[in-house]
């Protein structure tokens, strides 16, 4: 760092801001830093692998490193031989992720391809972990798993910028919406609730389902209005619900989620109904936020009681919007990653 002068941060990332993971891991927290007295400049991986592109970005990602005083890797698995020139150029390296990158993602369970490629990831996610000045994790369980490698690990939760997340005012009476938003990859998460969405529209007529995605899930005798997801829209699709849901599959892989769509939805003050399953439990306070359900019957029976009371559902949404300012917010937050990057900035 170099005297009187604003820290910089360079921030390797992922992905652009199209995707949710870099976006809630960098991009929201751009302009919080910046106020913090940061100047940070960010390089995505690019979304297409040829000779000329990755020969820009390996000259534009070492520039960048002779440019920082920290370097921030956001979810990027190098190969070791690239970490090693980053390192050499900028030893000063943080590495951020949200998601259980050793474990195959759900829908590629079968792919045998994937499970050859994630075997060799993990490989290159271990290294970086003994190879980084410190390790930031998206929960709890993420981070337990780094503590097995990397020197230093610090848990800093995906969090929403309260200032762009308004509460929603409007409720519906009949129907009632019963909202997800999410990738299309996580339209599996729904696979063991089918039975119970089912049920819940055998029972009544003041439902109905909503999913926001970039492609419709393919589900036999369930009815559902599709919404195709865009940048930038998220808080018109989550007023448009009034119930969240966040089903996850008991996986390796579902373990690691940070829980971001529950975060998102009870910062617009929607009561949630999610399996308990990874950050879910960190996140939801069962009976005060929204519901933990365990069995297909928990899920008709709690979802059934939001349905048919609003008081419930203003009363939930009202505590899990105080407890995303508390927690999960980047106004919370951002004072953390700010401390964390000035000490790395000065090692």
């Amino acid at each position: 760092m170099r005297g009187g002068q604003r820290i910089r941060v360079a921030f390797l990332t992922r992905y652009d801001r199209s995707r949710a993971s870099s976006r809630v891991r960098v991009y929201d927290y751009l302009l919080h830093l910046q106020r913090m007295g940061f100047e940070c400049r960010i390089l995505p991986f690019p979304r297409r692998l040829t000779t000329i592109t990755k020969v820009r970005y390996l000259l534009n990602a070492l520039w960048l490193a002779r440019w920082a005083d920290v370097v921030v890797l956001q979810k990027l698995v190098l190969r070791e031989a690239f970490l090693s020139v980053i390192k050499k150029t900028n030893p000063r390296i943080v590495f951020d992720f949200d998601d259980a990158l050793w474990a195959v993602p759900d829908a590629l369970q079968q792919n045998p391809f994937a499970q050859i490629r994630h075997q060799v990831q993990t490989q290159r996610l271990q290294h970086i972990f003994t190879h980084a000045c410190c390790v930031i994790a998206g929960s709890n369980y993420l981070a337990n798993y780094a503590k097995k490698f990397a020197s230093r690990v610090e848990v800093i939760p995906s969090s929403v910028d309260l200032e762009s997340y308004p509460l929603k005012e409007n409720w519906s009476e009949n129907p009632v919406v019963l909202g997800w938003i999410g990738s299309p990859e996580n339209l599996v998460d729904f696979n063991p609730i089918l039975p119970a969405l089912r049920e819940l529209i055998r029972r009544t007529d003041k439902l109905y389902i909503k999913v926001v995605s970039t492609c419709p899930p393919k589900w036999n005798g369930i009815p559902f209005l599709f919404e195709q997801w865009k940048l930038g829209q998220d808080i018109t699709y989550l007023h448009s619900f009034d119930i969240g849901l966040m089903p996850l599959n008991d996986t390796e892989r579902s373990r690691g989620r940070c829980a971001f769509k529950a975060i998102q939805y009870m910062a617009v003050g929607l009561p949630v109904v999610a399996s308990p399953i990874g950050a879910a439990s960190e996140v939801i306070m069962h009976g005060e936020t929204g519901f933990l359900a365990t069995s297909i019957e928990e899920w008709v029976e709690y979802l059934s009681l939001l349905v048919k009371n609003k008081p419930l559902r203003t009363k939930m949404g009202k505590a899990g919007r105080a407890r995303v300012e508390r927690l999960f917010s980047i106004q919370a937050n951002a004072p953390k990653l700010a401390s964390l990057l000035r000490e790395v900035a000065l090692l």
